[in-house]
C-alpha cells in the first residue's frame, strides 16, 4: 500500500488526539482544535485510514513545526519523512523552529535544520506552594486588558521573531487569566495560564529579567497551588534552576532546532522564560 499526504481538516483532529493517545501525549482535543485553528497540517493516509500527521505555523515570515506523530505500527517506514518533507514545502523562505526529541534529531538535521538551545521541561501532579510574589519597589502586578494586546505582541515578537498576533488574539479569549508586571507605565514581564493537557501551563512567560520572571510566576503559583502546572523553559538558564529547587523537576529535555537564521534579539528584546508550547513556540 502507498502512503498518500492530504491537507488537515478540522475533522482529522480527532484522529489525531487519538494518535497523541496512543504516543503518551498529553493533549486534550480541545488543545488539538486550538492547534488547528491557528496553523494547517498534513496527514498521512494508507487505505483510507489515517497514519500519521503533521502541523506547521506561520508566524509572519518565520514558521514553528510540531506535532508530528506517525501510528507507532506504521513507524520505521518513511512516513515521518513524508511528513516533514510536505510541510517544509509550505514554508520555502524564512526561518523554521522546532522542538526535537533525541529520537527525532536526526530526522531534522537532514532537513538543514541545526541545534540551537536545550529546554526543559518542568511539571508538578501537585504545585507545591512557592514564595509569594514580590513586585520589586516601583512595581505592581495586575490582569493585562485589551489594550495591552498590541504591546504584548510587539515583546513576543522582540524575544524569538515571531508575530503572532492571532495566537495572543486567541489567547485572550481562551486564556485563564494573563498577568502583567508594570514598572511605571512600562510592562516589564507578562505571564499567561491556561488549560493544557492534564492541568495547566504558563506561557508564554516573557520579561525583562529572571527577578521579573520569579515575580510572575509566583504569582501564577499561588493561584495554582495543588493543581497540575507545566512550564517549558530555556534549559541553560537559572531559571530552570530555581523551578527545579522549589519542587517542579525536568521531566523532559527537547532541543530547539532551527533551519534557516536564527532569530538575533537586540538588547532591549524581552526574554523567552517560557513557551506557550512546543509545538507553536
Amino acid at each position: 500500500m502507498s502512503i498518500v499526504l492530504r491537507q488537515m481538516n478540522e475533522n482529522d483532529t480527532e484522529t489525531g488526539y487519538q494518535l497523541s493517545q496512543q504516543v503518551k501525549w498529553p493533549h486534550r482535543r480541545e488543545d488539538w482544535l486550538q492547534a488547528y485553528r491557528l496553523g494547517e497540517g498534513l496527514v498521512a493516509t494508507e487505505a483510507g485510514k489515517t497514519v500519521g500527521c503533521a502541523l506547521i505555523w506561520h508566524w509572519g515570515g518565520s514558521h514553528t513545526l510540531g506535532l508530528v506523530i506517525v501510528d507507532p505500527q506504521c513507524q520505521g517506514r518513511g512516513i515521518g519523512k513524508l511528513l516533514m518533507e510536505g510541510l517544509l514545502e509550505k514554508a520555502p523562505e524564512g526561518m523554521v523552529r522546532l522542538h526535537a526529541t533525541e529520537m527525532g534529531k536526526g530526522l531534522y538535521e537532514k532537513y538543514g535544520f541545526r541545534q540551537q538551545s536545550p529546554m526543559h521541561q518542568h511539571q508538578s501532579a501537585s504545585l507545591p506552594p512557592f514564595p509569594a510574589a514580590e513586585p520589586a519597589p516601583g512595581q505592581r502586578l495586575r490582569a493585562a486588558t485589551a489594550d495591552d494586546l498590541p504591546r504584548l505582541i510587539d515583546y513576543d515578537y522582540s524575544a524569538h521573531g515571531l508575530r503572532r498576533a492571532a495566537l495572543y488574539e486567541d489567547l485572550a479569549g481562551s486564556a485563564e487569566f494573563i498577568t502583567v508586571l508594570e514598572t511605571g507605565d512600562e510592562i516589564t514581564g507578562f505571564a499567561v495560564v491556561r488549560k493544557f493537557g492534564r492541568g495547566y501551563v504558563v506561557g508564554p512567560l516573557l520579561a525583562r529579567d529572571e527577578a521579573a520572571a520569579r515575580t510572575l510566576f509566583c504569582d501564577c503559583a499561588a493561584r495554582l497551588q495543588d493543581e497540575f502546572v507545566r512550564i517549558d523553559t530555556q534549559g541553560e538558564w537559572p531559571f530552570s534552576v530555581w523551578l527545579k529547587a522549589q519542587g517542579m523537576p525536568v521531566v523532559d529535555a527537547p532541543v530547539m532546532m532551527v533551519r534557516g537564521t536564527p532569530w538575533q534579539k537586540r538588547p532591549e528584546a524581552f526574554l523567552d522564560f517560557g513557551l506557550f508550547s512546543q509545538a507553536l513556540g
